[in-house]
């Protein structure tokens, strides 16, 4: 079925909006997978949101010395946006900056890569210190690449 020229601005830039919002879904969906889940706070609280970045102020839930099972990952609703419009997707807790290894341990001054020198277990995928490090450099594109290989002109 052949379609006026006239629509295709239009169409691509639907097509980039609904990749932008599948790309967004795919990412917090991995994101989920892939980080620690000592009591399963962490893995819960991915958020994707619009206009603003996303706060780190959800406490801890648990006793991180218990084993949770974690939260099984679910993919997000798609957020709708419109062209310049931020999509931001971060993690609530207060402690998102040390499971990410950049900032030190508020209560004991350690940094999350100390854990390893210890011989725990922290679970993430892959387990080991720099996981996100990992996640930015290989699976974020393959995200990205998911979310706008499903849109269609």
């Amino acid at each position: 079925m052949r379609k006026d020229i006239k629509n295709l601005p239009k169409a691509i830039e639907d097509a980039i909006l609904m990749g932008k919002s599948i790309a967004a879904s795919e990412i917090h969906f991995t994101l989920q997978h892939r980080s620690p889940f000592w009591t399963g706070t962490f893995n819960r609280s991915w958020k994707v949101q619009k206009g603003s970045p996303v706060a780190a102020v959800k406490p801890r839930e648990g006793d991180p010395e218990e084993q949770a099972s974690g939260k099984l990952p679910q993919k997000g609703e798609l957020i709708p946006t419109e062209l310049g419009e931020d999509l931001y997707i971060g993690n609530q807790t207060d402690y998102a900056a040390f499971v990410i290894n950049q900032k030190k341990h508020k209560d004991d001054g350690t940094m999350y890569e100390d854990l390893f020198k210890e011989g725990r277990n922290t679970t993430p995928i892959p387990n080991q210190p720099d996981w996100y490090e990992v996640y930015l450099k290989t699976a974020l594109e393959q995200d990205l690449d998911e979310g706008f290989s499903q849109t269609v002109l």
